[in-house]
């Protein structure tokens, strides 16, 4: 039974991963149709589309990463995926700090969640990395969860902000100050998250030990 029910468990949060990809590229695509709402994006073309675009690709590589499947079948493509998934996130991710921290949207307040999320994730990333190049698969997963949660929390933000922008109609700065909120809420809704996650399939070489006495 318990087994059962942490694979339930499990197959939720698969869903829910995707779900949350899949509602963050297809905000990109509206992004990319409608110029967002920060007029000074204009400055920066290059910057704003590198990380949407990348942004997007992450979107759809991440959830692969943690497939069995792949990694049990085709264990090659989970490592070419996954240097791919580094490189396009690092793009994503250091000009998500650039517009966060330059070009804010919602001014000082921003500066700072995005720089500290924003660095969380590029952190992460690295981390991820190196624990893996060291052969630390079991760490290198978790900086992988990390990264993911705050990757996903794009998705979330929106639908936090979006109910409020139809329920309070509220002026431009008020604007502001919800998407702010929404991206803070967002945030660490989602770390939060990975780290009882990552807490809970932890493996522990110590039970392994008893379950091998037990025997």
């Amino acid at each position: 039974m318990p087994s059962s029910k942490a694979s339930f468990t499990t197959t939720a949060v698969s869903i829910l991963v995707c779900f949350l990809a899949i509602s963050g590229v297809g905000a990109v695509i509206f992004f990319l149709v409608s110029g967002g709402a920060n007029e000074k994006f204009s400055e920066f073309p290059l910057i704003v589309n590198s990380h949407v675009i990348f942004g997007a690709v992450y979107l759809l590589l991440a959830p692969l990463q943690f497939s069995k499947t792949i990694r049990f079948k085709s264990i090659d493509f989970h490592r070419w995926s996954g240097r791919l998934l580094v490189s396009v996130g690092l793009v994503a991710g250091t000009s998500a700090l650039f517009l966060g921290i330059v070009i804010p949207y919602s001014g000082t307040p921003e500066q700072l969640v995005i720089g500290f999320f924003g660095s969380l994730f590029l952190l992460s990333l690295i981390l991820s990395y190196l624990n893996v190049r060291q052969k630390k698969i079991q760490q290198h997963r978790e900086w992988m969860i990390r990264a993911l949660a705050i990757g996903l929390s794009i998705a979330t933000m929106r639908f936090i902000f979006i109910p409020i922008l139809i329920l309070r109609a509220p002026s431009g700065q008020e604007i502001e100050m919800w998407s702010i909120i929404s991206f803070t809420i967002a945030f660490v809704l989602h770390s939060g998250f990975a780290e009882i996650w990552i807490h809970k399939t932890r493996t522990n070489p110590l039970k392994k030990v008893g379950a091998q006495i037990e025997q």
